[in-house]
């Protein structure tokens, strides 16, 4: 097809849509269009205008019903909404992936939100809501399930719950940039702490859980503040402390600037070269993207190490991360540098 062509069909297709949204706009004011009264609305022939209610009804399902009491065409049911953005049927695995995902998060803030926006999507497969906390894939001619239903699968992860006052306290904070008073429970050294001050930076997601980073006041001197990383579902009896803050720069604030590597969300502050033997059952984890300068290459020292062992080097500032990720493959993962990794 020559490019006139295809611009062509690009505009007719644009066109077609912008007199669908026309036509659901008269219709959803509860009135009777004739055929007379749509094509002199519209500036289009009848034959035009029987394609768009073709369509209308085939393709989005739209109540469009004509009435010969009152010769014109109506929507018979006042629920019918009629899709601000467009998904096609090719598109739709993709869209089935990221519906599944959304499921991570029902017993968060986030799960409504992220549903009322999927809401905006539709196409000839369409999505049923069956109560709060579920959504399946039905296309409306066909009873079998959608083949990327079944085919295409996420594994479920557990993800903390998080209070929805909670989550609204911790976004106005963010927002208005206001200090935040809360009680905690820390896991590391099994104590509650209560009436803690936070600047919040940043509301951070990584492996399931939510955190929290920004600066508080040290314990023995007040005066003197430090960065910290709470874990939201810890937070309890969150308090908005009508008090301004300003952000520093963005280099020591925003987490994608501080961090350096792909291990989530602690980080040291010092930068520095780490090298590793992966053998065995971690081969196939070498090829993941650990950092812009990683390197590999056959691992040719005198450890003592597996057949087809490798050298793998990044520059990183990840320590904890690292060594969460990097300790299931036991004896397949040998760190030689830095020294804080060797010694772990």
């Amino acid at each position: 097809m020559a490019k006139e062509d295809k611009d062509d069909n690009t505009r007719q297709s644009g066109k077609e849509i912008l007199r669908l949204f026309q036509l659901d706009a008269l219709f959803q004011e509860d009135k009777y269009y004739s055929m007379d009264d749509l094509t002199k609305r519209l500036e289009v022939s009848v034959a035009t205008l029987n394609r768009d209610i073709r369509r209308l009804r085939d393709n989005y399902h739209a109540p469009l019903e004509y009435s010969r009491e009152y010769d014109g065409y109506h929507y018979s049911s006042h629920l019918y909404k009629f899709p601000a953005i467009f998904v096609t049927e090719e598109e739709m695995p993709a869209y089935g992936m990221v519906m599944k995902l959304f499921e991570m998060f029902q017993d968060t803030p986030l799960y409504a939100p992220l549903l009322n926006i999927c809401e905006s999507f539709e196409s000839p497969v369409k999505s049923e809501m069956i109560d709060v906390n579920q959504v399946n894939f039905k296309n409306s001619h066909l009873r079998e399930k959608q083949w990327f239903e079944t085919r295409i699968v996420m594994a479920k992860r557990v993800v903390d719950s998080v209070d929805d006052t909670a989550w609204e306290i911790i976004l106005s904070a963010l927002k208005d940039n206001f200090m935040l008073e809360f009680d905690y429970d820390s896991i590391h050294n099994n104590m509650a702490s209560s009436g803690r001050t936070i600047e919040p930076w940043q509301l951070i997601y990584d492996r399931e859980q939510w955190y929290l980073t920004g600066m508080v006041s040290k314990w023995d001197n007040p005066n003197e503040k430090v960065r910290r990383t709470f874990v939201v579902p810890r937070m309890k009896n969150l308090r908005l402390v009508k008090t301004h803050f300003s952000l520093p720069s963005e280099e020591e604030w925003m987490h994608e600037k501080k961090t350096l590597g792909i291990f989530g969300i602690q980080t040291n502050d010092e930068k520095k070269l780490c090298e590793f033997i992966f053998q065995g059952s971690a081969l196939y984890y070498s090829t993941a993207d650990f950092g812009e300068d990683k390197t590999v290459k056959e691992y040719k020292g005198k450890l003592p190490h597996k057949d087809g062992a490798l050298h793998v080097s990044f520059t990183s500032n990840q320590w904890p991360g690292i060594l969460r990720d990097f300790f299931p493959f036991g004896e397949d993962i040998i760190p030689l540098a830095p020294e804080e990794l060797v010694t772990e």
